[in-house]
Order: structure tokens, then sequence, then C-alpha cells
């Protein structure tokens, strides 16, 4: 992805982030994982909800909630390129064979984006706070496939 498609989506983020019903629904969604035994949820975010289109090569957004001092399976998505920015939270992410402190989303600079080439391996391991991940793919919902790295099992987040 260019870095005006980058851009462009850090105009979407900023927007989305801006939203109060995406806030809510941020603030909805950390009580729930707060209470979940699993790793993380995560919520579809509609071009509709977003109030904009998706710039050219994005299909979708999620926004996905993890546990705090959690280790998420590593996982790799075969048929989808993503572009994940971390709005809150800490800890580490594991893209490949390089492990790195998560940094947090600022609109300002864009090394705050993670880029997630098809079928890499990627994890977090967070900190001790809820971490929100703000993800793009270039598959719509009903298409995206992970796959875990350990197991092989694999799964659609939408059905």
């Amino acid at each position: 992805m260019s870095i005006v498609n980058l851009r462009n989506l850090t105009s979407l983020a900023k927007n989305a982030l801006a939203s109060q019903d995406i806030l809510r629904m941020i603030e909805s969604s950390k009580k729930k994982i707060e209470k979940s035994k699993e790793p993380f949820i995560w919520e579809v975010l509609s071009e509709r909800l977003l109030g904009e289109s998706f710039p050219e090569g994005i299909r979708s957004a999620w926004m996905f909630f993890l546990r705090p001092n959690t280790s998420c399976p590593s996982h790799r998505h075969p048929n989808s390129v993503q572009y994940s920015a971390i709005v809150e939270g800490g800890g580490t992410i594991r893209i490949g064979e390089e492990q790195k402190e998560i940094q947090i989303f600022d609109p300002v600079r864009r090394q705050a984006w993670y880029v997630i080439r098809k079928d890499v391996p990627h994890q977090f391991i967070t900190g001790d706070r809820t971490n929100v991940v703000l993800s793009f793919h270039t598959v719509p919902p009903n298409e995206l496939v992970e796959v875990e790295t350990s197991t092989g099992r694999s799964r659609f987040y939408e059905q």
C-alpha cells in the first residue's frame, strides 16, 4: 500500500476515533472483554458506521479488543493484508520473526501503522491494559480467514 493510501487510512482512523458511536462501542466492548474468558473479541466496522467509504484496496474494517496480560495465539491471514493501529493498551507485537514494543496510534505519525503481509504470522502479547486494535483488511468481512500458526486450525470471523 502506498503512502498516499496510508494517509487515507490515517484520516479514516482519525475520523472513526472521533465518532461518538464508535467511542461508545469501544467502551462497551472493553467492558465485555474484561468479563470474557476469550483472549479477544471484535466488532466489524461498516462503511455506514464509519460514515465514509474505505480507501482503494481496503474491503473491511474491524475493532479488536484483547484481554490484558494475554498472549493471543500466533496466526496468519492467507488471503488478506492487514493494516493495524493500536489505539489503546501496550505490550509487544510479533510480525514474522520481528518482535517489538507496541506503539500507540497517533494520526500525525504514520509509523504507528503495522502492515502485515498476506500469510505472515503475527501475535499480540498484551500488557496490563486492554488493547484496542483498529484493523483494516483487503478482503470483505465474510472472507477473512485466520489460521493458527501452531495448530493449523482455521476459521472465518464472520459467516
